[in-house]
């Protein structure tokens, strides 16, 4: 069967330190690509490594076409480097492949049911993670408040295998907040989308895994960034609260007019006390959350710095197309 020659498939890998597997799986990845379509690109990112992944890399630039090749200056985390994937990538039909678990003979099914809906298929795992039950637990209930909160349809077993048109990639690109997350942006940008289920292929022997409080600050950055509602809950909070105490400063009034012999109270204003600042303080600490997440978004800085920038000598199998489409 000869590849598909009607468009264009970009595929993009963010790297970070993955020299140990980048042979094994670059090979597999090629070959799945190279008998698919006519038309393609893999964008290898490298999110500033500090092993020897660029070099990985460089050789199979000088072995294979249609490679391209980006390298970060400074370290921003695997969602960076799929955002500076997307900002270059050319292709009708874009995929997102983690090279520590996902399997590229998967990527032909995902980027088929993405142009069959017209939307972005996010990947599906059907076993758990290998991580602690505690960061476990945390991600299926920030999960559920980011469905409630957000309106994120979006299991806690998705993963970033993700495919999307180039239309949900250009609407994805368009959301500008700093704390990236394509999952979210893609759940959220109102296209048509579906999941596919696989069974991850571990590639190390101990898969890295995050800690919790990496996966703390993830939470809480996406939370305040897509959602007013905590701000909006404090509000009201503090509103209800205001109400207590007048009405109980009502008492108050009403104690000094109808009692001949009043009790010094002091439990009574200790304990009111302590209930106002703890909620002072609480809602001090959301709105701090919002003016610094404001603070860094009014900052303008780009999310990315990119060190190097390099390809395949030959960029187009077919070097006498003028055009990708075939009538």
């Amino acid at each position: 069967m000869s590849p598909n020659s009607s468009y264009f498939v970009s595929v993009i890998v963010p790297l970070q330190d993955d020299a140990d597997i980048f042979a094994d799986f670059s090979a597999e990845l090629i070959q799945v690509v190279r008998a698919t379509w006519q038309n393609y690109e893999i964008i290898f990112v490298d999110d500033a490594s500090q092993d020897g992944t660029s070099g990985a890399v460089g050789n199979l630039l000088r072995q294979h076409e249609c490679l391209r090749f980006l390298r970060l200056s400074r370290r921003g985390g695997g969602e960076v480097a799929i955002s500076a994937g997307l900002d270059t990538a050319i292709g009708d039909v874009i995929v997102v492949v983690d090279p520590a678990c996902d399997p590229p003979a998967l990527v032909p099914k995902m980027v088929e049911e993405a142009r069959r809906i017209g939307g972005i298929v996010f990947g599906q795992r059907t076993e758990p993670r290998r991580e602690s039950w505690t960061y476990a637990l945390g991600r299926k209930l920030f999960s559920r408040i980011m469905h409630r909160m957000v309106g994120i349809d979006l299991p806690a077993d998705a993963t970033l295998f993700v495919a999307m048109t180039r239309q949900a990639m250009n609407a994805v690109t368009q959301i500008k907040d700093r704390s990236r997350a394509v999952r979210v942006f893609g759940s959220l940008i109102g296209f048509p989308h579906e999941f596919v289920k696989y069974q991850p292929i571990e590639r190390r022997e101990h898969p890295r895994t995050k800690g919790i409080a990496e996966g703390l600050e993830r939470g809480i950055s996406l939370a305040v960034t897509n959602s007013m509602k905590p701000l909006r809950f404090v509000s009201l909070l503090g509103l209800l609260m205001a109400l207590l105490n007048c009405a109980y400063l009502l008492y108050v009034l009403a104690i000094a007019l109808f009692k001949t012999r009043v009790a010094e109270g002091w439990i009574t204003l200790s304990v009111q006390h302590s209930a106002m600042f703890l909620f002072v303080f609480l809602i001090l600490a959301v709105l701090c959350e919002y003016v610094g997440r404001l603070l860094d978004e009014t900052r303008e800085r780009p999310l990315y710095y990119v060190a190097e920038e390099r390809q395949s000598s030959v960029m187009i199998r077919d070097a006498e197309r003028r055009n990708v489409l075939a009538e």
